[in-house]
């Protein structure tokens, strides 16, 4: 089944149950703001679900044969730390207060069907040359009417993680140099579309996590994403500086770094809260 008629039967999937309804209405989306299924068909990039159904095991629970499901020392048998989805984007620039997202992918580490989300943004605006040069993303490939802006891509969004997400269990969303850059743009987006950030959404910055490992294990040096990569004998798979390749390695890397701290839920959970607690006194 072709990549683009597979997403437009997942998409219609998730649109038809009641609790997306709901997230809908309360995002403040409506579903005639979503691109037509006709709009797909003639792009080259496409906002998708994945499908890795000939990699899943189900005893693994694995969406690529190279990245395992996330482990963490439990605290007890029934310990489990929620959903936990690893993030980039890719920007116009490095201040979010001037520049807007152009690309997003995540993947969530509990593995299985569809567990990557990646897209393509229309940001509304030029993209600088100096951007471009770096992630190869221009304004020709962006700024173009079948290219969904992030409020088209919100309502999806929100779907797609609520359908992964665990009941009564929190979102963790990793990336690297989250505080600083990730978080700022994402939480300017969902202002800009007079959405509020789920209440059980919390932050992990793997930067932090690293440099804390990195005071433990004198053999790491600089803690990048590239030179972590590097440190890890992990390979980039795909073009630089773009969102799903650095997901695919920030992936495996996060994988390394929790085992090094031997994080336990816990503990995960303690370096979120100080996210949390950055999310509410923030005013972008």
């Amino acid at each position: 089944m072709p990549l683009v008629l597979r997403f437009n039967l997942l998409r219609n999937n998730i649109w038809g149950s009641r609790s997306v309804r709901f997230l809908k209405q309360l995002a403040g989306f409506s579903s005639g703001k979503l691109l037509q299924p006709g709009t797909y068909e003639k792009r080259h990039f496409t906002t998708k679900l994945t499908d890795t159904a000939s990699w899943h095991k189900t005893d693994s629970g694995s969406c690529s044969p190279s990245i395992p499901p996330l482990w963490l020392q439990q605290t007890s048998e029934h310990d489990n730390p929620g959903t936990v989805l690893v993030f980039d984007i890719e920007t116009t620039g490095f201040l979010h207060a001037d520049h807007r997202i152009i690309e997003f992918a995540l993947r969530d580490l509990s593995g299985g069907k569809n567990c990557t989300f990646e897209t393509l943004i229309n940001p509304e605006r030029n993209v600088p040359i100096y951007a471009a040069k770096a992630n190869k993303i221009t304004t020709e490939l962006v700024c173009r009417p079948d290219v969904p802006r992030f409020s088209d891509v919100l309502p999806l969004l929100l779907a797609y993680i609520q359908r992964r997400q665990a009941p009564g269990k929190p979102v963790l969303w990793v990336a690297h140099n989250a505080k600083q850059f990730d978080i700022p743009f994402l939480m300017q987006e969902f202002e800009r579309c007079s959405a509020q950030v789920p209440a059980d959404w919390l932050f992990v910055d793997s930067l932090c996590l690293a440099r804390k490992l990195k005071k433990l294990d004198g053999n790491i040096g600089h803690v990048n994403l590239e030179a972590l990569g590097k440190h890890y004998g992990i390979i980039f798979k795909g073009p630089s500086h773009r969102a799903m390749p650095d997901v695919q390695a920030l992936s495996e890397i996060f994988q390394k770094i929790t085992l090094g701290l031997k994080l336990t839920r816990d503990g995960l959970m303690s370096e979120a809260s100080i996210f949390y607690d950055f999310r509410k006194v923030s005013r972008i």
